[in-house]
């Protein structure tokens, strides 16, 4: 009976192993959470510039509508509409 029984690890081999696997769970969850945060601060400074350019443009006498376009970048800004313009007379310098 003796001859057919498995070695069975003692309670320091165990208790090593838990802790092992106990900190590689640990560093996964704290990576985790790292990123969240990272995400987190990342959409709050890109929400912070938006609305300093925002604020910029109202000061400027922009309306509401073309401010939030240009501020988020959605839309069609006043920017590309400047090109829009420029163009004819771009391609009138080059003929």
């Amino acid at each position: 009976m003796l001859g057919s029984c498995h070695y069975l690890p003692g309670f320091d081999h165990t208790h090593h192993a838990s802790r092992r696997g106990r900190a590689v769970r640990l560093a996964s969850a704290q990576g985790a959470m790292v990123s969240s945060l990272r995400t987190a601060w990342d959409a709050w400074r890109d929400g912070l510039a938006a609305h300093r350019q925002y604020e910029h443009l109202r000061s400027r006498g922009v309306p509401h509508e073309e401010a939030i376009q240009e501020a988020l970048g959605v839309g069609w800004s006043r920017r590309q509409a400047a090109r829009e313009r420029a163009k004819p007379l771009w391609f009138a310098g080059r003929a």
